[in-house]
């Protein structure tokens, strides 16, 4: 018992060694940082980059899914490159990745950031034009007066909180893009950071923009071995200090149902005449309503059926099952189940019945090490931002990542209303996302690089 108080006080010890070191180290005096000139260059960026048609479309065979996307990947290889990156690359699937070599004698561990240059498909992202609205004063953002398009207090309730702060909106013709170009800004503005203020010391950082995060098959080209990190963040969140650490476990379904409809429906009784469609009909009402999207909030998951085709006599339904436990996965799946063997049990002339499911992601909160939190955690508070823990409830990269082996929690960007023609950015946010990430840094290069 002893020793292992001795252990405990120790590496107590070493935490708090490590906390002070940071503290009195403090890189913004180190490197006189300046938040008008980050502001500006944030700006610039996030201005330039959403003019780039990145939108990602889940009907192509390619990765990445469209052109604009290896468009954008190749201006961003270039800015890397002008910026004092090295090892940069676009690959044949549209993933930039680069290296920031570490300007410290200390070994540390490896940290990675990352985000997605593509845009969402429900709204265009052709032809983008950027509004920014420097200084908010509070009340109504007209977006476009002629379609009406205004933010306000209740479609943009956070502005509550942005009053002094500049406000970047679309034309109202298009999404803005600030999910994900909000990321891609604030990584490429910490990568000309750390090349113009050589005194701002760091282990090896890695950088990757990624295609197709919106249709989620951009990183499942992600090469993790090869990239070669320990730890990793996604810059993809949305309002200042949250730190999303969780995300749905998700399945897809697939149910067909076959029958003979090929009989004429006045002669249908006492015949071989099978319904596929009716069921299909009836296995859709028999999912419980109570565990549909639009009664599920916080923590609850859901069941959601996709499509329904019929093509004569082949009823087939996809579908989604979204829990953030396993025990919750299984009880939907249950559900699911049920519904389908109920249909079953009710059609013995059906001729074919079948049901599959598909693991397509994993909540990313098994997969991480305490320690990539914590430090996520201490580089807000030491930015005077209270740090929100958050469970998405999607998916996301990081998802993907962790699951992997590269532990990658998300950081807020300032991205809002995101996949909407009232999508905004909030330049302040963005701003105290990107003091977080250099202060994430800079703590990382505090650590000791792990055993190999």
């Amino acid at each position: 018992m002893k020793n292992l108080l001795k252990l405990f006080f120790f590496a107590l010890c070493l935490a708090l060694s490590s906390l002070a070191i940071a503290q009195d180290m403090d890189w913004k005096k180190a490197t006189n940082y300046d938040k008008t000139a980050a502001k500006k260059q944030l700006i610039q960026r996030f201005t330039d980059y959403v003019t780039f048609d990145t939108q990602s479309n889940d009907q192509s065979t390619t990765t990445p899914s469209t052109p604009g996307q290896l468009k954008l990947a190749k201006a961003l290889a270039k800015e890397l490159k002008k910026n004092g990156a090295t090892q940069v690359r676009v690959d044949k699937n549209g993933i930039v990745t680069a290296l920031i070599p570490a300007n410290q004698p200390t070994s540390a561990p490896t940290i990675a950031l990352l985000a997605h240059m593509d845009t969402a498909m429900e709204v265009s992202g052709t032809n983008v034009k950027p509004q920014v609205h420097t200084n908010y004063a509070g009340g109504d953002i007209v977006i476009n007066a002629e379609k009406k398009l205004i933010l306000n207090s209740t479609n943009a309730p956070q502005l509550a909180f942005a009053k002094g702060h500049d406000i970047i909106t679309a034309s109202g013709n298009t999404l803005l893009g600030a999910d994900d170009k909000t990321g891609v800004s604030i990584i490429m503005t910490l990568v000309q950071y750390l090349y113009d203020h050589p005194s701002f010391k760091h282990g090896p950082i890695k950088i990757a923009f990624t295609p197709d995060e919106e249709i989620g098959t951009g990183i499942t080209h992600f090469d993790v071995p090869g990239f070669g990190a320990d730890y990793a963040y996604t810059f993809d969140g949305s309002d200042i200090g949250q730190l999303t650490t969780e995300n749905f476990n998700a399945k897809s379904f697939t149910v067909v149902f076959e029958g003979n409809r090929a009989v004429h429906p006045g002669e249908a009784m006492n015949s071989p005449f099978s319904d596929n469609l009716l069921m299909a009909s009836d296995f859709h009402t028999l999912l419980p309503r109570q565990q549909r999207p639009e009664t599920s909030a916080g923590r609850r998951g859901f069941i959601l059926v996709d499509s329904i085709t019929t093509d004569q006599n082949r009823s087939e339904i996809n579908g989604i099952i979204r829990a953030f436990s396993d025990e919750e996965m299984n009880q939907l799946v249950a559900e699911v189940t049920r519904a389908f063997n109920t249909v079953k049990a009710m059609n013995y002339k059906g001729t074919g019945f079948s049901l599959s499911f598909k693991d397509q992601y994993k909540n990313m909160k098994a997969f991480l090490p305490q320690k990539v939190v914590d430090i996520a955690s201490m580089a807000m508070t030491q930015e005077d931002i209270s740090p929100r823990i958050n469970a998405a409830r999607g998916g996301t990269d990081g998802a993907q990542l962790s699951l992997a082996g590269l532990p990658t929690p998300d950081i807020f960007s300032g991205q809002y209303n995101i996949h909407s023609p009232l999508e905004y950015a909030d330049v302040d946010v963005m701003e105290a996302s990107l003091r977080t990430a250099l202060r994430l840094v800079w703590l990382w290069g505090l650590q000791s690089a792990p055993m190999k």
